[in-house]
């Protein structure tokens, strides 16, 4: 799948792309991944803040490598196996959340909404879409992104939007997607809506 990554699943030997949320290959091609609500990418240091009794699963006795394979790639302005993409509304290495919403895929900078933003959907009057990412968050750090009913949106302050957002309500919807760089994301779903 480009430059993404691919997950096997040895109980059905299927290919599972996070690019498409789709078995790709394998017995369950096709089908649809179900991404968990509870997963959060963040750094070690918050998250052990936050949960100080979380235990540390290893393996071979190992819980961290310190010649980790991918700090070069993060590193660098290279992309993976510096793959070229010809579109060019934003540079390859920029780091995107990208999102499905009504069948339609995606993407906003992550410059574009550090401290949270509310944006609109060109074609849909009922819904908007609120992004949040701490000021100065880590690259490693979770968007969290919700979707959003227009009328509560235009009633509501943004800072009101993010406290109702990260509660449950019947006005907000978490939306399914994740961070990455653009290039990996537009390079398989080239059509893709960049929220500006």
């Amino acid at each position: 799948m480009k430059a993404s990554l691919v997950m096997r699943d040895r109980e059905t030997d299927s290919w599972w792309s996070i690019m498409t949320s789709t078995a790709i290959a394998g017995s369950l091609q096709g089908a649809e991944l179900d991404e968990l609500p509870i997963g959060e990418k963040t750094t070690w240091a918050d998250w052990r803040h936050r949960h100080p009794a979380t235990l540390v699963l290893s393996v071979d006795g190992e819980e961290h490598r310190i010649d980790n394979p991918y700090d070069n790639y993060f590193a660098s302005d290279r992309t993976f196996h510096d793959l070229e993409i010809s579109d060019d509304r934003l540079e390859p290495k920029t780091p995107v959340f990208s999102f499905w919403l009504n069948g339609q895929t995606y993407a906003a900078a992550h410059s574009t909404f550090e401290g949270g933003r509310l944006f609109e959907i060109q074609g849909d009057t009922a819904t908007r879409v609120l992004l949040y990412r701490d000021s100065g968050a880590p690259l490693l750090a979770s968007t969290r992104a919700w979707a959003i009913a227009a009328d509560h949106a235009a009633a509501t302050s943004l800072e009101e939007l993010i406290a109702a957002a990260r509660g449950a309500g019947p006005s907000n919807q978490p939306l399914d997607g994740f961070d990455t760089f653009w290039y990996s994301w537009v390079s398989v779903h080239p059509e893709s809506v960049l929220l500006q």
